[in-house]
């Protein structure tokens, strides 16, 4: 909802099988989000696929909680807090000091300022020193107050240690049937490609950032988009847009 990718999702739970990355703009600005699977119980032993969802998690600047506010399928929101916390902890100390912001997502389906167990999950997060942000993905509730937030408190915390890329050009090779199903057409000499991997691809992009920019031409590259330019008949010069990003073609 925050961003420009477009990853699958569905109304079940674990709906989200690998981290997906999206640039959120706000104004000028702009942060790279990283929408990470839901964390089950023991998943600092590696349960489900623990240990990869929280080596992301530990290159992330700001934890952004995500709970059901509305209680609706029987959860409590408090005690899945306590639960990720347990997890975050086990796996890393340091992770588990990360600053966290709780966002209360299907506020349109509670009344907030009525029920008693939202006034117990926000002197829960009180007691924890967390701010809570209530949202609804549906409607877009608070959705541009978040992300307000969440920029100003980026803009002041400090950069982390990263030892390994966040993602390499391997994680974004594709199936040989989602490439398959690129498709190029020419319009004059403009050719638009165009497939699903790539509309969720483009949304993971900051093309105003220049490792950014090299990645993406390095996957474009690793998943055969510019051989297919030229096996199509592309020439230099001519111009490839990909969804509305544009650059020129070059040898």
């Amino acid at each position: 909802k925050i961003s420009a990718a477009r990853p699958k999702i569905a109304n079940y739970h674990f709906t989200t099988l690998s981290p997906n990355l999206g640039v959120v703009r706000y104004y000028e600005k702009s942060f790279v989000a990283a929408d990470i699977p839901g964390l089950i119980e023991g998943a600092a032993d590696g349960a489900g696929l623990g240990h990869d969802f929280l080596r992301h998690i530990d290159r992330c600047r700001l934890l952004l909680h995500v709970v059901d506010i509305s209680a609706t399928e029987g959860r409590d929101p408090i005690e899945d807090v306590k639960n990720i916390d347990r997890e975050l902890a086990r796996y890393s100390e340091r992770l588990a000091t990360r600053p966290q912001v709780l966002v209360c997502n299907k506020a349109d389906l509670v009344w907030i300022e009525e029920e008693p167990y939202v006034k117990d999950f926000e002197r829960f997060a009180k007691e924890l020193g967390r701010e809570v942000f209530y949202v609804s993905a549906a409607t877009g509730e608070g959705v541009k107050e978040l992300i307000a937030r969440v920029s100003e408190l980026l803009r002041d915390l400090p950069p982390l240690t990263v030892y390994e890329p966040e993602v390499t050009v391997a994680d974004m090779t594709v199936k040989v049937d989602d490439v398959m199903q690129t498709t190029v057409r020419r319009e004059n000499d403009v050719w638009f490609v165009e497939a699903e991997w790539l509309r969720n691809f483009m949304g993971q992009i900051n093309f105003d950032d220049y490792e950014s920019l090299n990645f993406f031409q390095k996957v474009l590259t690793k998943n055969g988009v510019f051989d297919l330019l030229r096996e199509k008949g592309i020439e230099e010069g001519h111009t490839v847009n990909i969804y509305d990003y544009e650059f020129d073609f070059v040898y």
